[in-house]
């Protein structure tokens, strides 16, 4: 049989799955720890459904039976280990009195960041950035908690890149802006449960126009990977209430450097002429020289 890995399980694949053996791919893509080192009976209990389900989802993604899939879930736990964010957990458990909820939430912030660059195939990524780097125009799409990643990533491109856009903002229409995208243009849509339904809704509108879209999201199963010609999948574990954006701004920041280093001379020039235009503004706090007003 072919080797699998989790992130083999494409999301078409995941989609077409009845609603049963589709709850039961979600707790594996989501939880590879929890299937390899508990027994099938036990995964059965805790997600509510029949055992021999489990069994039947692994030969729908294309296992030969459970204990293939389970053993994939066990190579994707010991792969996934991160020297960051052991260091980070080290630190936790060496002093109990230091390890308040900020340093726990820090630990996690790592252990997100370090499990995305992990997973990320090089080929892809650079596939990505190529379409973004040659794209007329890229929209950037984010709501509700989704919404300032998007914004701080269009500020961050907009110092050396042309063309990038975040639809609706700045008093033009979201409606004005999406029918200008077309063939030539690519769209990133970020999106994290709870999914936004109008980023879902955006998604299927631009797939129907031909723009490239690339999905930045936390599951295989998350609704935007249908549109998506390409998708990153990001973790956003947190001590909070909130999910944790730091692995997102790391992302966006890696891809927006590359594009800026793939455009060359171009972003270089477009960065001096902004950095001119500041200073002629006034915008950049400068020292001045001391003033002798009293003698």
């Amino acid at each position: 049989m072919t080797e699998l890995r989790l992130k083999d399980l494409t999301p078409h694949s995941l989609q077409a799955l009845s609603p049963q053996l589709r709850r039961a791919a979600q707790y594996v893509v989501e939880n590879p720890g929890e299937v390899a080192t508990r027994s099938q009976r036990s995964i059965a209990r805790t997600t509510n459904l029949p055992a021999p389900t489990f069994t039947r989802m692994a030969r729908a993604v294309g296992y030969e039976s459970y204990d293939a899939l389970r053993e994939t879930c066990r190579a994707e736990v010991l792969g996934s280990r991160t020297h960051l964010a052991e260091m980070a957990q080290e630190l936790i458990e060496a002093d109990d009195e230091s390890s308040g909820i900020a340093t726990r939430h820090a630990a996690a912030a790592i252990r997100n960041t370090e499990a995305l660059f992990a997973g990320i195939d090089p080929g892809e990524l650079d596939k990505a950035v190529e379409t973004l780097a040659r794209a007329r125009h890229v929209a950037l799409i984010g709501e509700m908690s989704a919404q300032p990643i998007v914004e701080y990533a269009h500020y961050l491109a907009n110092m050396s890149l042309n063309g990038w856009i975040v639809p609706g903002r700045g008093g033009t229409g979201m409606a004005n802006d999406l029918a200008d995208l077309g063939s030539d243009d690519a769209c990133v849509l970020f999106s994290i449960k709870p999914y936004a339904a109008r980023a879902i809704a955006i998604a299927g509108i631009v797939r129907a126009q031909n723009v490239r879209l690339i999905a930045v999201t936390d599951s295989p199963l998350s609704p935007v990977t249908a549109y998506a010609r390409q998708c990153f999948f990001i973790r956003t574990d947190s001590q909070h209430f909130f999910p944790s954006h730091v692995a997102a701004i790391v992302f966006f920041e890696a891809v927006v450097g590359m594009a800026a280093r793939k455009r060359g001379k171009e972003s270089q020039e477009r960065i001096a002429a902004i950095e001119r235009q500041n200073h002629q503004l006034e915008r950049y706090w400068q020292d001045r020289p001391a003033t002798n007003e009293g003698g």
